[in-house]
């Protein structure tokens, strides 16, 4: 059936023959008719760039839109009504490019039972190496009074970004774990200290233009010690319930706790861009990551050496687990001790090395123009999904269509952990961050753009756990147009200089959007 044939001819043989080849091919086999079921397209694949994806019958570029004569035709067999549960929303006809990972042809895994997890060996103690502080301090009379935050290493562009709209303070920045960042927020030591070793980060301070400057703790004007600033503000990837389960805010014993949520952050398997490699599935990565390689039945990914993870207590392995069905305790490979780390890692590979070598980042990262053209996205494909799908519609696009619209799987909300005075409101020092969560504003959509993320009112999906099933969504203030001309540049949208522009519509941020 041909699209198991395009599975074998454009996976297994990418390597080995050029593109055209490969859609002459496919070509070739068009009169073996199609199954695929409601909205599949009929004609031959198209290449597009190095990759081979079923053709577009639609001409819309909105998330999930049809906007052509015939319906979209990625994934092969896609459900063409409204998608009600993970499985539909996976497998939604749409304009956005996809890659088939055939398990059964590549992994072996034909009838979907998935092998028992095996335990990795015992972490070898590496070498401890003393940590610099730097001797600039934290805390100046002369800049404005210090907010204290720490947390995923996957935050620091955002704060980047916010660091300029918070005019009232100085951002003074951490980069730990998403966990130590729950932690901080109240559920445990909130405590921020100068680095001990070198796997641990030194804190940074921001000034109004969003500049950096590394700074060493312990003089702030609520200093612990001479080391260390108790944490006014705790940032997580994650809900607090997947670093423990007790840690539920507003409940007792946490009950002065708050949380805010904000924008949506994706993760992405990624590979040096010397691999040739473009797409990868759920079922290969649990044999990659949980079972070592499976004694090389997930080639090219064998050597555990060149499986580049983060460390348990990170949002991205707690969220890649999820999605891959192996614990995050449970991941066979060397841990990476931050995002930055993980990217010059993967920029670094040496050619010899490339095809082996897969590690996992935040799209922040891994879309950093700094860092892309080194760094390789691989299509990801859930399970239960019938072709791997990007973060974003096409390799060229930056528009994160599949995370919005419920194609691509592994998202989560970045989560904001603090302590509320006894009327249920932020303390005063972090009242001017989280205010801008509270309600619609450009500043803080622009923010999320700049620092790679998803606003929420761009989302038309959402979860309220942990990786937890795909609900349809519509945000009461919606930007998905405003978001779009940002992103591409352009937007098919109307715009508007006020409400009277947009008739039955809203005018948000320029455009008229449905209410």
């Amino acid at each position: 059936m041909r699209p198991r044939l395009l599975a074998r001819v454009g996976l297994a043989l990418l390597a080995t023959v050029g593109c055209e080849q490969i859609l002459s091919l496919h070509e070739r086999s068009a009169g073996e008719g199609v199954d695929g079921g409601a909205g599949q397209a009929d004609g031959g694949a198209a290449c597009v760039g190095k990759f081979c994806q079923l053709p577009d019958a639609s001409s819309s570029d909105a998330p999930g839109g049809d906007g052509g004569s015939g319906a979209p035709s990625c994934p092969p067999g896609c459900f063409s009504g409204t998608p009600t549960n993970d499985v539909e929303f996976f497998n939604a006809c749409t304009n956005s490019s996809c890659v088939v990972f055939d398990n059964c042809e590549r992994l072996g895994l034909c009838d979907g039972a998935a092998p028992a997890l095996l335990s990795p060996p015992p972490v070898e103690a590496g070498v401890v190496t003393e940590a610099s502080v730097p001797t600039v301090g934290c805390y100046s009379a002369s800049r404005p009074p210090p907010l204290y935050m720490q947390g995923s290493t996957n935050f620091t562009p955002f704060v980047a970004a916010m660091s300029k709209l918070v005019t009232g303070n100085t951002i003074i920045w951490q980069p730990t774990t998403s966990c130590a960042g729950a932690a901080a927020g109240g559920f445990g030591n909130t405590a921020m200290t100068n680095p001990v070793v070198s796997s641990q980060n030194a804190a940074t301070f921001y000034d109004q233009s969003g500049n950096a400057t590394p700074c060493a703790l312990g003089n702030g004007p609520h200093a612990i010690d001479g080391n260390s600033d108790p944490t006014d503000i705790g940032e997580s990837d994650v809900f607090s319930q997947s670093c423990n389960p007790a840690w539920i805010p507003g409940t007792a014993p946490y009950q002065t706790i708050g949380e805010y949520l904000g924008p949506v952050q994706s993760f992405v398997f990624v590979t040096p861009s010397a691999s040739d490699q473009n797409v990868i599935s759920a079922e290969a990565a649990r044999l990659v990551f949980g079972l070592g390689g499976d004694e090389g039945r997930s080639t090219p990914w064998t050597q555990p050496n060149s499986m580049l993870m983060r460390a348990a207590s990170t949002g991205t392995d707690i969220i890649l687990s999820s999605a891959i069905n192996v614990p995050p305790t449970a991941w066979w490979g060397t841990v990476v001790k931050d995002a930055l780390t993980m990217t010059n890692d993967i920029v670094d590979t040496p050619a010899g090395n490339a095809e082996q070598t897969i590690g996992v980042l935040s799209t922040d990262y891994a879309d950093n123009p700094m860092y892309k053209t080194g760094v390789n996205t691989l299509y990801f494909q859930a399970s239960g999904q019938n072709a791997g799908f990007l973060p974003d519609r096409m390799p060229t696009t930056n528009d994160k269509q599949n995370v919005r619209d419920g194609h691509y799987a592994p998202w989560g909300f970045i989560h904001l952990y603090l302590a509320l005075s006894a009327g249920g409101q932020p303390q005063s020092q972090a009242q001017t961050f989280v205010s801008l969560f509270n309600e619609p504003n450009q500043a803080l959509v622009d923010a999320t753009i700049l620092g790679g993320d998803v606003p929420v009112c761009a989302m038309h999906v959402t979860r309220t756990t942990e990786m937890g099933p795909l609900e349809a969504y519509a945000p009461a203030f919606q930007c998905n147009c405003y978001y779009d001309k940002s992103v591409n540049g352009s937007t098919t949208c109307t715009a508007c200089g006020g409400s009277s522009d947009c008739p039955a519509q809203a005018c948000n941020l320029g455009f008229c959007e449905a209410n």
